[in-house]
């Protein structure tokens, strides 16, 4: 598998964003929010929503976006048939290994709850 991330995969579109924002299913954790409906494709998909109203430094934006998409991206198959649009809370520090394994859980447990 490629380490990027295929056009197909990710969430680009406004009117998308809109349509799941509006439909989907709410969760958070510590420090992830996260937005999830089905999807009409057999793959997950992810979409980015990194506020710089929580951090304003882009640097810090887009280290949450590499963790993220890095996230998503190795454990893609585990995933099921799921839109993803992933938004950060805001934190005192960041520690990779923490955020990555509260992402994942969250996005595990939205799976559970699409199943149900």
């Amino acid at each position: 598998m490629a380490s990027s991330l295929a056009r197909s995969v990710r969430i680009t579109n406004a009117k998308e964003f809109a349509y799941i924002f509006k439909k989907g299913r709410h969760s958070q954790s510590k420090f992830w929010k996260i937005v999830t409906s089905k999807t009409e494709y057999s793959f997950s998909r992810l979409g980015l929503a990194i506020s710089k109203k929580e951090y304003r430094r882009a640097v810090d934006r887009n280290h949450l976006k590499r963790l993220a998409r890095e996230t998503f991206r190795v454990n893609q198959d585990s995933l099921g048939q799921l839109n993803y649009v992933v938004m950060a809370k805001k934190a005192q520090s960041i520690n990779n290994i923490e955020m990555t394994n509260d992402l994942l859980s969250l996005m595990k447990k939205a799976i559970n709850r699409s199943n149900s």
